[in-house]
């Protein structure tokens, strides 16, 4: 983004950056993003191509600036300050509550755009890098054999799994299912569990890079 957006903003730079964040979302509701043309996002929100070229780079950097701008609307919490223990569910809690947070916008835009498609590549890609930033930021230094940000992206993509099925591949899940299957798949082991029960995480092997700093289970009973 040709922007920054770390310092403060002017009144002009925000409003012409909403213009073109509801631009985008309000046409990917009638739209598959690949039928969104430049000028169409600029007669939509009322600025010449000069201005939309003087904030981002083409299509694709909007589309990332709306999933930044609808996370920033979210609680990403600082992992750091949660105990290891419960890092895990708390990360997991903060990706699902962007979702669920904008599920109508979600809704419709699937209406036109395909889960596998362009537009959810990008989501998906979005939400898998926060989610490793919190994860990497979180990791404990030095109570592990493997790289911390080889651990950060292992985790990162687990969640953004189990994400994913819940909510783009339309598997309804409990927040206590949600927990239970990233815990599962992290440890290693998908143990099933009565539909109507409340699920319940098995404990894990021990591992190299030492689970428990991030909130799974560290022992697995044998079976």
């Amino acid at each position: 983004m040709k922007k920054d957006l770390s310092g403060k903003l002017t009144r002009g730079t925000i409003r012409t950056l909403d213009a073109f964040f509801d631009a985008m979302t309000g046409l990917l509701r009638t739209k598959p993003l690949t039928a969104i043309s430049i000028n169409e996002l600029c007669e939509t929100s009322s600025y010449p191509r000069a201005t939309f070229y003087n904030y981002f780079d083409d299509r694709d950097d909007l589309v990332n600036y709306c999933w930044t701008t609808l996370a920033g609307r979210a609680n990403m919490t600082d992992l750091e300050s949660i105990e290891p223990e419960r890092r895990v569910d708390v990360a997991l809690d903060a990706m699902a509550d962007l979702l669920e947070s904008n599920a109508d916008l979600l809704a419709a835009i699937l209406e036109h755009n395909p889960a596998d498609g362009p537009l959810f590549i990008s989501l998906r890609a979005f939400i898998a890098e926060r989610a490793r930033m919190l994860m990497q930021a979180c990791t404990d230094h030095g109570r592990h054999d493997l790289p911390d940000e080889l651990i950060a992206d292992h985790y990162a993509s687990t969640l953004m799994l189990v994400l994913d099925w819940a909510y783009l591949r339309g598997h309804a899940l409990t927040r206590e299912q949600l927990h239970h299957y990233a815990h599962a798949l992290l440890n290693g082991a998908c143990v099933p569990f009565p539909k109507q029960d409340v699920p319940h995480v098995p404990s894990g092997n021990q591992v190299d890079y030492d689970a428990s700093t991030m909130g799974v289970d560290n022992e697995r009973k044998d079976a």
